[in-house]
Order: C-alpha cells, then structure tokens, then sequence
C-alpha cells in the first residue's frame, strides 16, 4: 500500500507541472518605427485582458523585434470564485506629443492588430506601432459618467466597473498620404482629482471622458471640424457586467462620438449584472 500511495503523489506531481506547462505566460513581438517627435521617450502600451486585467510597458522607437514576455495567459478566477481564462487583449498605446507639457497637435499611431487572443502552450503575438501615417490632430474630451443612474438601477461605479477598453473609429480620419479612416483601443475610466477649495480643503473630484479627434481649418489653422467617430464599448473583457450606453433610443453599445459632441452630451454608462453561468466571449478559453 506505501508503494502505491508514493505512486500516486507522483502521476499527481507529474500532472500538475503538465498543466502549469500548458498555461505559460505569453510573448509579443513589437516592430515599432520611428518617432513622430524624434525627441519623445520610450512610448506607453496597455494591454486590457479579462477581469480588468491591465498589463502596461514601454517600448522603445525605431527598433524591431522588442520582446516583452510574462504576459498573463491561462485559466483564472475573479474574488466571487468565478471562473474565466486570460487569453484575448486589446492593444492601446497613447498619442505623441511634441513636448510632454504641451498637448497640442497629438501624433495617433496606428496599432496592428490592436486586439488578439493567445492560444497553444507558449502562445506569442507581433505587433506594429506606425506614427507616420495619420496627420498630427488635436483631441477635444467628450465627458463620461460612471455614476450615472437608470431605472433604479445601482451606476456603473457603485457596482465596481471603473474601468473598460472601447473601440473609436473613424472613417475620415485624415492618412499622411491622402487616405481616409484609422480606428484604434482607448479606455474609459473613472479616477478622481484632489481639488483645493480655500486654504486646508480639499474635495475629490471625478473626471472622466473619451477623445474626439478634431480637424484644423487650412485658412485659420485653429480646430472647427470634428471628424465623424463612433465608439463601441468592448464589454467582451468585463466579466461580471454588461455595459452599455443609455441614450434616447435605449441601450446600446455603439454611439456616434461626434453628434454627442455637437449636442454638449455627456456619456451615460449602464452596467447590468451578468448571471453566474454567462461567461463573455474574451474571458473563455481560445478554441483551438
């Protein structure tokens, strides 16, 4: 019986290093080119995973074949127990600015892909960063509201969603070279400022909002046209809710960014609770 039992502890051994081997942390591969500003440091890039996974790093311009490893891949649970698997993230790396105090004439890389999904045992990823392609465009910010209520309903930051990737696509989205359209990753969060009021006080602020990107006039050189942009929010990654917009027409997860902005219209955000059983699309395990 004692040579049985030592048996046993060793397929079990044996077993749970097969199933760690199995779920090894994923590799990316960056390709970015050159500065846009030829004098901005190394360049930001967030990865958003499941569960509010973040995975953020810097990447270095001008240079191919950057290796980042230890990316989190595999079968997870949240604090509720719930199961889910790390595997799809979307890619977002901020604009380029001339100067980092200055914020004006932002550079918008382009992202290739700008959302993937590991699979296999030691699961990699290229990915290309251009900032020469789209013209240098300023951002205006569209306000955002995590607290907002509907129905009764507790608001998104009540129910702990703080934080999710969205999609902004634009179809005249101006090309260096004369072409037309750009889509990229960003993020809507809810943070909160320290605002002094008189000598000792000080009240938390929230502040949060998407960008709208805005042509400049060719005569006057100041920004007048808004470009036509839509946002989808990408709530496959969110694992305990359901987001959406709240608009005139009912819930939705896409709305146009540049009639919001022409209407002064603030962003309301609904969260709804998903059941135990309904995992999201970008929180189960890659079919192979």
């Amino acid at each position: 019986m004692k040579t049985i039992h030592i048996n046993i502890s060793l397929l079990l051994f044996l077993w749970t290093i097969s199933i760690n081997s199995i779920y090894a942390d994923g590799i990316l591969n960056f390709n970015v080119g050159e500065s846009p500003t030829q004098t901005y440091p190394n360049q930001g890039i967030t990865l958003f995973g499941c569960n509010g996974t973040q995975y953020k790093t810097d990447i270095a311009w001008d240079r191919r074949n950057q290796i980042i490893g230890n990316i989190p891949y595999g079968p997870r649970k949240n604090q509720n127990q719930k199961p889910y698997f790390l595997a799809k993230y979307y890619v977002a790396s901020p604009p380029a600015f001339l100067d980092p105090n200055i914020k004006s004439d932002p550079h918008i890389g382009l992202v290739t892909p700008d959302r993937f999904t590991f699979k296999g045992e030691r699961p990699a990823q290229i990915i290309d960063l251009d900032y020469q392609i789209l013209e240098p465009t300023p951002l205006i910010e569209i306000p955002v509201n995590f607290q907002y209520i509907s129905n009764s309903l507790p608001s998104c930051e009540e129910q702990g969603v703080t934080s999710l990737p969205i999609n902004t696509e634009c179809d005249d989205f101006p090309w260096i070279s004369g072409g037309l359209g750009a889509s990229g990753i960003g993020e809507l969060a809810h943070t909160q400022k320290k605002h002094k009021q008189g000598k000792n006080t000080e009240k938390d602020l929230q502040s949060s909002s998407a960008f709208l990107p805005i042509q400049k006039s060719k005569l006057t050189g100041e920004p007048n046209k808004p470009l036509n942009c839509q946002v989808t929010l990408l709530d496959d990654v969110v694992l305990e809710h359901k987001v959406y917009f709240d608009t005139e027409s009912g819930l939705t997860k896409t709305i146009n960014l540049t009639e919001y902005y022409k209407a002064s219209k603030t962003m309301n955000l609904v969260c709804l609770p998903r059941s135990e059983n309904d995992i999201p699309m970008g929180c189960k395990a890659p079919l192979n």
